[in-house]
């Protein structure tokens, strides 16, 4: 599933940022900079991420970065399913002794992350493996969901690609 967010100020978007950066700490938590335009009001600005979600629409992982385009969301999440068989798996530790986390990195960069903590280590590093096994074989849904101004997702049919970036 892909994700966009309005603009650069959408809380959904510092939500998301603030997360990937306890477990990506060198992605930072401001990293909206690197794919703002010049006019971050524009009503244009939508970033893209994408997540792989399982049959019940609960989010097993997410991608690591954050894209200028939906567009351009799709393609990461269509390399590194090709590419799956070589992630490498870390665990991440939280601010807490029963927070952990997991990474996937495809050659030593940042690539896939959890959606969420896990109470032990094992249980994060179950949850990496499930994923790994799973990702080659998922199903990318070309649809979008677009932020709305209550932070609410609202999930569009099938949306051709270029009609969103």
């Amino acid at each position: 599933m892909l994700d966009t967010f309005r603009s650069a100020y959408d809380p959904m978007l510092h939500s998301w940022l603030r997360f990937r950066a306890h477990i990506v700490p060198e992605a930072g938590a401001s990293a909206v900079t690197a794919v703002v335009p010049d006019d971050v009001s524009a009503p244009r600005s939508q970033y893209g991420v994408w997540r792989l979600l399982a049959t019940n629409n609960r989010e097993l992982a997410r991608g690591v970065a954050l894209h200028a385009s939906p567009g351009l969301a799709l393609v990461d999440a269509e390399v590194l399913q090709q590419g799956s068989a070589a992630l490498t798996t870390h665990i991440v530790r939280g601010a807490s002794s029963t927070a952990h986390g997991w990474l996937l990195r495809r050659e030593g960069v940042a690539a896939v992350m959890c959606a969420r903590w896990y109470e032990s280590a094992a249980d994060a590093a179950a949850a990496a493996r499930g994923v790994r096994a799973v990702l080659s074989d998922a199903v990318i849904v070309r649809s979008v969901n677009i932020g709305t101004r209550s932070g609410r997702r609202h999930r569009h049919a099938v949306v051709p690609m270029d009609a969103v970036g």
